[in-house]
Formats: C-alpha cells, sequence, structure tokens
C-alpha cells in the first residue's frame, strides 16, 4: 500500500516492530500488526480517573452554580450528604454515580454528580444527569440533595 511505502522510507526504525517475516503470504498481516503497534504506542491515553483537579466546561445546562470556590469542599459536602441520606455512591475523581434501590432489591433511580469548573464566571459547580429512573422523583432527590449541602 502507499502509506506502508512512504511511511517506511520516512522511518526505517519501524522494521523492529514488525519482526521477521515467516512465509510470504502473511507480511501484509505483520505489517498491519507492527502498525497497529505504532498507532497505539502513539497515541495519547485518556486517563480522567487520575486527574487531579476537576474537569473545566464550558455549557451550563444541567449545571448548578455554588457560591463556593473550592470544588474539593463542595465534593465533602455532598458526600456527606449522600451518606446521610443513605443513598449509593461510587466516586471516581469528581464524579460520583448514585444509586437508590427499590424493595425487590431493584435499582429505582440512577443519577450523576460531578463537581466541575465553570470558565466564564470561574466558579465550581456541579453538573447533574438521570441515567435511569423517573424523572420527577430524580428531579425532587436532586433539589433536595443540593438544598441540604448549602452550596
Amino acid at each position: 500500500c502507499k502509506f506502508c511505502d512512504i511511511f517506511l522510507r520516512f522511518c526505517p526504525s519501524f522494521l523492529i516492530f514488525i519482526g521477521k517475516k515467516k512465509r510470504g503470504g502473511k507480511m501484509f498481516g505483520s505489517l498491519e500488526r507492527g502498525l497497529d503497534k505504532v498507532i497505539t504506542m502513539l497515541t495519547p491515553n485518556k486517563r480522567r480517573a487520575l486527574r487531579d483537579g476537576p474537569r473545566k466546561i464550558k455549557a451550563q445546562y444541567n449545571v448548578t452554580l455554588t457560591s463556593q470556590t473550592n470544588p474539593d469542599q463542595v465534593l465533602n459536602q455532598i458526600l456527606s450528604i449522600l451518606r446521610e441520606k443513605n443513598i449509593d455512591f461510587t466516586q471516581k475523581g469528581y464524579t460520583l454515580k448514585c444509586q437508590t434501590w427499590g424493595d425487590f432489591g431493584k435499582v429505582t433511580m440512577a443519577f450523576e454528580l460531578e463537581v466541575c469548573l465553570l470558565q466564564r464566571p470561574e466558579v465550581v459547580g456541579v453538573r447533574r444527569q438521570r441515567l435511569k429512573g423517573d424523572a420527577w422523583v430524580y428531579k425532587h432527590l436532586v433539589e433536595d440533595i443540593l438544598s441540604t449541602s448549602s452550596i
């Protein structure tokens, strides 16, 4: 292929990744595997969970603005209220995936709360998203969580 010829002309060290050719029929397969290895090696990983601070967003829909400027303080307040209300959650960085369970062990409500920074007014916001369940129950539950947290 034309791309492979150009790539090999400008990058002769690429032949190290391909390995030795065993049979003439499998040359293109090993070449494609070698290209895949190079592409995955050069592609940066998206590691959102290992981020030091909260995500910065532009959009302001489904975001509740807070009067606080410290995202860790907002996150700790939300965590304490979720524990008070016995809502199960899993935390990855500044994102909380919350679930409520019904009487028969079935998930009745699932939603996500994320502490994030808004770019324009430079304030901390809480992005909320309903994943599963009734919209009215979700609305009242999230309003209750955010009003109790006094952020």
